[in-house]
């Protein structure tokens, strides 16, 4: 199975002044921000077109306004085989389904968040990542919203504006 997780994905480019191996301090403390030693993920299945929408979707519904996203998965075997702990938990969305596909590493030190930032930027080189653009993000909002998944009322005000302008 593999764990999606939001990034900022120019953050992860190497930079000139980096070799090819290292990663920019900038990527770990933007996307990688701990809270209580724990980090946010959110279960993708095989990472298929549909699974990953879904994570997507969750994580848009959640948000104060509508923008691109980037996304990358890791599989939970790389990071159990780290040593991280991984434990469900409710995840915060509006979307009717999908909050208990959420989950939190946890116990988080530095050296097991540095494996994190590894496995990450491992992940990136692999393709395993997608920019999802804002108007994609929109279609599934429309889509969730028009099979029951997720109720306009759920959305931020900001949100509905923009969701109801595309219309």
């Amino acid at each position: 199975m593999f764990l999606a997780r939001m990034i900022t994905r120019h953050k992860w480019q190497v930079k000139d002044d980096l070799a090819s191996d290292e990663i920019p301090a900038d990527a770990i403390t933007a996307d990688l921000r701990t809270a209580n030693n724990t980090l946010s993920f959110w279960q993708c299945g095989q990472a298929t077109e549909s699974e990953v929408s879904d994570a997507v979707l969750a994580l848009a519904a959640g948000r104060d306004r509508i923008q691109k996203l980037d996304i990358v998965w890791i599989l939970t075997d790389e990071l159990e085989s780290d040593g991280q702990s991984i434990r469900l938990t409710r995840g915060k969305t509006p979307v009717v389904g999908l909050s208990e596909r959420h989950v939190d590493v946890c116990h988080l030190d530095y050296r097991r968040l540095g494996r994190i930032g590894d496995r990450v930027a491992t992940a990136i080189r692999q393709d395993q990542w997608k920019r999802f653009r804002k108007r994609e993000i929109v279609t599934l909002l429309i889509a969730a919203m028009r099979s029951g998944r997720l109720s306009e009322t759920g959305l931020t005000e900001k949100v509905q504006k923009e969701i109801r302008a595309a219309l």
